[in-house]
């Protein structure tokens, strides 16, 4: 009989316990904020700040319940950001700026490069040190409507008749030895090098031309209403980039089951190895990563300007925060 009362009691104890625990989950739930964000492209070890983010759970711990939505070719941040289907997108800085060009209210509050990792490549029989070394008889594969495509015709020697629109894969660029085509400095150059073909690449950055690479924004209305719940979300990002710096294989099978693809560790060791002096370095070095300068912004502001491709009148205060960054 004694043996039976303490098992009743112990079963008694226990059930308020568990429902306790249940209470205190469901609470701890109710506190999180719902919040969607959109990456630039499909899973990839670039977005690693996020990624790890997630993974350790830094945008829980800051009171966010988030959800990681992959960009694509057919995937605009930018529009969903407008439409208040997510809160977070990713950018090209010039991209952010067209956008509020256009109309749409949107704020950048980190950067996560300090530099567009976006270039061109060529063919490694060439004898290429600058863009100059592309005019003549080069054809060139860029996005329709990419910004730096005009400063590059505006402040080299390539001419917009060189132009080619990029339709999304690299065979029209492998077939012909005359051809240049943009990249990505982590990607193309890695995978066309296990094809065994031969490239060099120059970074848009070396050009000049001032863009901020993978900007994260947000809408003016969202940042002006949730300004503590923006910082909580930089300081988690900052908190995974920072992270991933100290021990970035610990992410990599995270992102390989997210992207579901043929992404392999040395592939991610490759884009870490190249994207590192992007997130770091620069005015990273002394103020962090994700900072952003009001003389940068305004230098790409003034380089779009004199390109016709914005109107005059945008001031860098009014597409960006820098009070995010500490």
């Amino acid at each position: 009989m004694a043996v039976a009362v303490l098992s009743a009691c112990g079963g008694e104890n226990d059930t308020v316990e568990e429902s306790a625990q249940a209470d205190e989950t469901e609470n701890t739930s109710a506190e999180l904020t719902e919040m969607t964000q959109v990456t630039s492209w499909f899973p990839q070890i670039e977005s690693a700040g996020q990624y790890m983010a997630d993974m350790e759970g830094y945008y829980e711990e800051e009171g966010i319940d988030m959800t990681t939505d992959p960009g694509g070719p057919e995937v605009s941040s930018v529009s969903i950001v407008a439409s208040g289907n997510a809160e977070i997108g990713m950018a090209q800085g010039d991209e952010v700026l067209l956008a509020i060009e256009e109309g749409i209210p949107l704020v950048a509050v980190m950067a996560n490069f300090q530099q567009s990792l976006q270039g061109i490549m060529y063919h490694g029989e060439h004898d290429v040190s600058d863009f100059d070394d592309l005019a003549g008889d080069f054809e060139i594969f860029t996005s329709a409507g990419a910004g730096y495509w005009e400063y590059l015709v505006a402040s080299t020697d390539i001419e917009q008749e060189q132009n080619a629109v990029y339709s999304g894969d690299q065979s029209a660029f492998v077939s012909n030895s005359d051809a240049a085509s943009q990249m990505y400095i982590t990607s193309e150059p890695y995978y066309l090098d296990q094809e065994g073909v031969d490239v060099g690449t120059l970074l848009i950055s070396d050009s000049g031309y001032e863009n901020y690479g993978d900007v994260l924004f947000t809408t003016e209305e969202f940042y002006e209403e949730n300004p503590e719940l923006v910082q909580a979300y930089v300081d988690a990002t900052v908190r995974g980039w920072e992270q991933f710096q100290e021990d970035p294989e610990s992410v990599y099978d995270y992102v390989h089951d997210l992207a579901d693809n043929d992404s392999s560790t040395d592939q991610m060791e490759y884009a870490t190895e190249q994207m590192d002096e992007h997130v770091y370095g620069g005015d990273a070095v002394e103020n962090g990563v994700g900072y952003m300068s009001e003389e940068r912004w305004q230098q790409l502001i003034d380089q779009l300007t004199e390109l016709g491709v914005i109107e005059s009148g945008m001031e860098a205060s009014d597409v960006f925060v820098s009070d995010f960054i500490d």
